[in-house]
């Protein structure tokens, strides 16, 4: 064998693009045995490319819904059952009762329109004890803001919150029938003051009619602003208008495609050094 031959002599552990007098890769003979069977690497590449484009223009678009909620509480002696603890309920807490919205939950969430819905989750925001982030995705957009009043209102009926607004409720209807009360009484004093001027008796010390009247409509604005109060009160409450995304934010058609042409490009390739480390021990075998 001479020295030229010997130079082209086949390493079994290193293919057709190494020699057994040097142990190292050579860059140049890889890059020819890339050159070789690039037939195959532009194949794999096109294949993928395709496949890739082809699922990124025929899967449904999603859209999505975001926004953030507060929970909104009075008492003291939430979650005692359910947590077995004497705190107030947290968004964290929330969020591990109603947990993994799957597929069965889904349905029981949004009935007609659950099919529809491809994510929904409620995550607490960090660094805060009782602020929530809300996000729904769909194939359809118009059902989003639907999705949405939905969700919370299956929040809603969790019966810490259900409790807890009932209990904050009746506390609310126990101030407003105390200011009744309280207006009644003073209306009452009014009358007698009335009574007192047209018979021209004198009125009892310190029984101020301007005071009084005064009393009588900070009562009515109190009473106007419970009412208000009850009507408003929910136990969570959105902080913001909800964001719905105009374009799908689901296929990511340019990261999918280019995810595909570069996997698609480096399993070509080591497809490539396989085949030639097997033609290689093939040779090396015929040669013996």
């Amino acid at each position: 064998m001479n020295k030229e031959e010997e130079k082209y002599v086949v390493d079994p552990k290193l293919g057709n693009f190494g020699t057994i007098q040097d142990d190292e890769i050579n860059f140049y003979n890889l890059w020819k045995v890339i050159a070789k069977r690039k037939g195959i690497i532009i194949a794999i590449f096109l294949i993928s490319l395709l496949g890739a484009t082809i699922y990124c223009f025929t899967a449904p678009p999603i859209y999505r819904l975001e926004t953030y909620a507060k929970l909104s509480f009075t008492s003291k002696e939430l979650m005692q059952k359910e947590l077995m603890q004497k705190e107030p309920l947290t968004s964290k807490d929330l969020s591990l009762i109603i947990g993994k919205i799957d597929s069965a939950k889904k349905a029981v969430i949004f009935s007609k329109i659950a099919d529809e819905i491809t994510e929904a989750k409620i995550e607490e925001m960090k660094g805060t004890t009782d602020k929530l982030k809300i996000t729904i995705e769909s194939h359809n957009r118009e059902i989003l803001p639907a999705a949405l009043q939905k969700l919370i209102g299956y929040v809603e009926n969790i019966s810490a919150l259900k409790n807890d607004y009932e209990k904050t409720i009746s506390e609310i209807d126990e101030k407003i029938k105390n200011v009744n009360e309280a207006v009644k009484k003073n209306d009452y004093q009014i009358k007698e003051i009335e009574k007192r001027l047209v018979s021209s008796k004198l009125l009892p010390v310190g029984f101020n009619p301007v005071e009084i009247n005064n009393k009588i409509v900070a009562l009515k604005m109190e009473k106007y602003r419970l009412e208000q109060e009850r009507q408003n009160y929910k136990p969570i409450q959105l902080l913001e208008d909800p964001f719905i995304s105009k374009d799908p934010v689901k296929p990511l058609k340019s990261l999918i495609i280019t995810i595909a042409a570069i996997c698609s490009l480096m399993f070509g390739i080591f497809i490539v050094l396989i085949a030639e480390y097997y033609e290689g021990v093939r040779k090396k075998t015929q040669c013996q």
